[in-house]
């Protein structure tokens, strides 16, 4: 004589085992919630959870490595005419880096240049090649249009006197001397497009992340191209830093810097006549790699 109630138990069991092993490779958190309205008792309950919950994780698990910042916000010029909120562009986002991004952050505000170019060589000393740099400046840019040759100016900086000026080639230099594997320059000045040389934007997957995780990138993220920006509109900060740091506060997980720049520049097209650009930096090393903001 067969027990039907356990012949039902054995068949309805077998169906659960094939549906699960029809799901268990799969990186889609809906299979698995579907098995526990099928099977809330089931076999597999615990695991499907814990799949659930690592693919609905905003931060995949990777091997980031660290953080590390130098910021410069510069606003009382000796020589030239004084900018508004630089410094405290820098302040209140050296502070965002520190607070929900875990960075290592070296703030310096009302920068000569001896202080700016041996800020860099220390870094290109000390950051190793698991780590990450983001260089935010926030101050006055010139483009020397013979040569076509843009500039940060230093506090101490002379109008028509290129000795106190920065060239974007001592910043590429600097920057391709890094061992960091990660580097992105946020530059919130005039002319700051000039370092840009054009990059393919790719769709964030779990994939790409894996991928770019270990490339190398030298990027670039500057408030405009080859025009005058302006360093107010944003309530106390710049349009540019304002939209940058909310941003960052808004992100929940790993944001990488093409979907950054996305969001960025409609924000700052909106508010201002400036147009953000992204791209990697000419002849650094850039090789197919972006920079990633993890949120800590």
């Amino acid at each position: 004589i067969v027990d039907e109630s356990v012949k039902t138990v054995v068949v309805d069991n077998t169906v659960e085992v094939e549906f699960w092993n029809s799901i268990e490779d799969s990186d889609d958190p809906e299979e698995y919630r579907i098995y526990l309205e099928e099977y809330p008792e089931g076999k597999f309950t615990k695991l499907a959870e814990l799949r659930i919950k690592k693919l609905d994780d905003p931060i995949p698990d990777l091997d980031y490595g660290d953080y590390h910042a130098l910021v410069i916000g510069n606003d009382q010029y000796k020589h030239i005419k004084p900018l508004s909120n630089a410094v405290n562009d820098a302040n209140s986002v050296a502070s965002l880096l520190r607070s929900k991004y875990q960075f290592n952050v070296n703030v310096l505000t009302n920068a000569t240049r001896d202080e700016i170019v041996s800020a860099l060589s220390t870094l290109r000393k000390t950051i190793s090649s698991k780590d990450n740099l983001l260089v935010y400046y926030a101050g006055h840019g010139y483009l020397d249009k013979d040569t076509d040759e843009g500039y940060w100016l230093p506090v101490d900086a002379v109008d028509d006197d290129f000795v106190h000026w920065i060239p974007n080639s001592t910043i590429i230099n600097s920057v391709r001397a890094m061992k960091a594997k990660h580097v992105i320059v946020v530059a919130d000045s005039c002319f700051s497009g000039t370092l840009i040389r054009g990059i393919k934007i790719r769709e964030l997957s779990s994939d790409y992340l894996t991928e770019i995780v270990e490339k190398k990138s030298r990027t670039v993220l500057t408030s405009g191209g080859l025009e005058p920006v302006s360093d107010v509109g944003g309530g106390d900060n710049s349009v540019f830093a304002a939209a940058f740091m909310r941003i960052l506060n808004e992100n929940t997980g790993v944001m990488d810097g093409h979907q950054f720049f996305t969001t960025l520049r409609k924000q700052v097209m909106m508010n201002a006549d400036q147009t953000p650009e992204y791209g990697d930096i000419r002849k650094a090393g850039h090789d197919g790699g972006d920079f990633l903001f993890v949120r800590q």
